[in-house]
C-alpha cells in the first residue's frame, strides 16, 4: 500500500513534462544504475528527462545503458522537477547543488539514514538496501513491466551496494526483486563478471603502489592504506581507479574497522571507511562532514595525508575501544 510520501510523488510526477536526475558526486553503482533506470521508465512515460552529474562515471559502470548522457551542470537547463538519486545530503551534488534548487519541485530519493531531506519531498526509506529498491517499487506501483537494459541498470545498483548481496542489509525484498529481472532478461552471469570478477591493468598496478602502505593497529581491529598525488603521477596511475582498493583492508582476519586515504589535486585527502557489524562507522565520517551506512562510509579531510591519515586512525581506534565487543 502506498503512503503518502510515494503518492504525493507520483501525483507530482504525472503532472510534470520535464524532469532533471541528479546522482551523486563520485558516483557508485546506485546512484548510477537507479537513476539511469529512473530515466527509461520516465521516458517511456512521455517525460523529457536530462541526466546531470558533476563528475564522470567510473570505467567499469561505463557499460550501463544511457550513462554517457549526463551532463554537466553547467550543460544542463532548469526543469519542471529535480530528482536526486541516492543522494545522502546536499553537499553530495557537488557543483549541481545550485541547479537542483532552481527547479520548481525538488525531490530527493534515497535510502542513507542520515538524509535529512533537502528536498520539497523527500522519500527516504534507510531500511531499504539500495535507492535500486525505492525505484523497482515505482515499477511495482506504476504496473510498468520491465525491459532488458532497466534490468541491468538496476541490477547493477543492487548488487554494487549490496556488496553482491554479503551485506547484513540484505532482506528478502532484494530476491524478490532479483526474480523480477532475470524474468525481465538480465544477463547476470555476463553483468556480474564485469561488476565482480574482472579487474583493469591500471587498478592492478595501483593495488600494488597501496598495498604496501598497509598498516595493522596493535590490537588488530583497525587497518588501513593510503596514497599521495606523488605516487599516482609517479606510477602513471589515475585517483579514479581506487575504488575496492579498501577491501583489501578490511577483509584482513580480525580487522573490524578500515579505511583507504588519498590525496586529492587539491592538497586534501579524500577517505573510504568500512566496518563490519556490530561495529559501525557513519559517525566517524560525519565528524570529517562525510556521510554514508553504518559499515561504508566516506569523507574528506582537509589536511595533506599523512596528517589525515594520523588524525583518522586516532578516531577510528577510539571509535573502535567504544563500540560494542565480540
Amino acid at each position: 500500500m502506498m503512503n503518502n510520501t510515494i503518492s504525493q510523488l507520483l501525483s507530482a510526477l504525472q503532472e510534470t513534462d520535464s524532469v532533471l536526475l541528479f546522482s551523486h558526486i563520485s558516483p557508485d553503482g546506485d546512484t548510477l544504475g537507479s537513476t539511469l533506470a529512473l530515466r527509461l521508465l520516465l521516458e517511456e512515460m512521455g517525460k523529457r528527462v536530462e541526466l546531470v552529474l558533476d563528475g564522470k562515471a567510473p570505467e567499469n559502470l561505463r557499460f550501463l545503458p544511457g550513462v554517457e548522457d549526463y551532463l554537466e551542470p553547467k550543460a544542463a537547463k532548469c526543469g519542471d522537477m529535480a530528482i536526486a538519486v541516492d543522494v545522502s545530503c546536499e553537499e553530495r551534488l557537488g557543483e549541481a547543488s545550485a541547479l537542483f534548487g532552481q527547479s520548481k519541485k525538488t525531490v530527493v530519493i534515497d535510502h542513507h539514514r542520515t538524509n535529512d531531506g533537502f528536498g520539497q519531498i523527500n522519500w527516504i526509506d534507510g531500511n531499504a538496501p539500495a535507492t535500486a529498491v525505492l525505484i523497482y517499487r515505482l515499477f511495482q506501483e506504476w504496473k510498468r513491466p520491465m525491459t532488458e537494459q532497466q534490468a541491468v541498470c538496476l541490477y547493477t545498483a543492487l548488487a554494487t551496494d549490496t556488496g553482491n548481496f554479503v551485506y547484513e542489509s540484505v532482506n528478502a525484498e532484494c530476491f524478490q526483486m532479483m526474480a523480477a529481472l532475470m524474468d525481465a532478461g538480465l544477463p547476470l552471469a555476463e553483468c556480474s563478471r564485469v561488476l565482480f570478477r574482472e579487474k583493469r591493468e591500471s587498478f592492478v598496478r595501483l593495488l600494488g603502489v597501496a598495498l604496501p602502505s598497509l598498516r595493522v593497529s596493535e590490537n588488530g581491529k583497525v587497518a588501513g592504506m593510503q596514497m599521495t598525488m606523488e605516487q599516482f603521477r609517479a606510477n602513471q596511475l589515475n585517483p579514479v581507479e581506487v575504488d575496492g582498493v579498501i577491501n583489501y583492508a578490511i577483509d584482513l582476519v580480525g580487522v573490524r574497522m578500515a579505511y583507504f586515504a588519498h590525496e586529492t589535486e587539491k592538497g586534501n585527502t579524500k577517505v573510504s571507511f568500512r566496518a563490519l557489524s556490530p561495529y559501525r562507522i557513519d559517525h566517524v565520517a560525519a565528524e570529517f562532514s562525510g556521510g554514508g551506512h553504518a559499515l561504508a562510509a566516506g569523507c574528506t579531510v582537509s589536511l595533506p595525508v599523512k596528517e589525515a591519515v594520523a588524525l583518522i586512525e586516532e578516531k577510528l581506534l577510539g571509535a573502535c575501544a567504544m563500540q560494542k565487543t565480540e
